[in-house]
């Protein structure tokens, strides 16, 4: 939308950050392989991978340096970019809802190392997760709502790339 047209319609919005680019965000793609000391998750072909065996051109002459991946770097700068709250869930769902969760999150690991749940707190009314990625927490709150009923509100950040997804039931 141009500036012209914004004048005209007379609506005046904050210009939102462009998504950055997995490069800008990560890096430049590395030469060596590099492997996480705490989750052991391999870094090869610009990206991070469970496994080294499905390297194909893995020779004793590449080096293998042991680094934090970007997922347990965030985790122990006590960083998210996704906030999960879910208000008021019924007392006897708690135990069905966490577990929903901790299948959806294991299942978004299973896909790609780098998307992972932080934490769960159960509160005595909350529950509130954090995750490693935006698109878990928003997945996360779509799939509590379509399975257990209630209104979610997703929160953009116009700063960051954090998202909060608040479920009330």
């Amino acid at each position: 939308m141009s500036k012209l047209s914004r004048q005209i319609k007379g609506s005046w919005q904050p210009r939102v950050p462009k998504q950055r680019k997995e490069e800008q965000e990560l890096g430049p793609g590395k030469i060596n392989i590099l492997m996480c000391r705490e989750c052991e998750v391999v870094y090869y072909y610009k990206s991070w991978h469970h496994r080294l065996e499905d390297y194909k051109e893995l020779s004793e002459d590449k080096r293998i340096k042991f680094v934090l991946c970007p997922a347990c770097q965030m985790i122990k700068d006590k960083k998210y970019e996704g906030h999960v709250i879910l208000k008021n869930p019924a007392q006897d769902k708690k135990k069905e809802i966490l577990r929903l969760v901790k299948n959806i999150g294991e299942r978004a690991f299973k896909r790609d190392p780098m998307d992972r749940i932080i934490s769960i707190k159960n509160k005595s009314k909350d529950i509130k997760i954090l995750t490693t990625e935006n698109q878990l927490a928003v997945s996360i709150g779509k799939q509590i709502k379509k399975a257990f009923k209630g209104s979610l509100e997703i929160q953009w950040s116009h700063q960051e790339s954090t998202v909060r997804a608040v479920l009330e039931f």
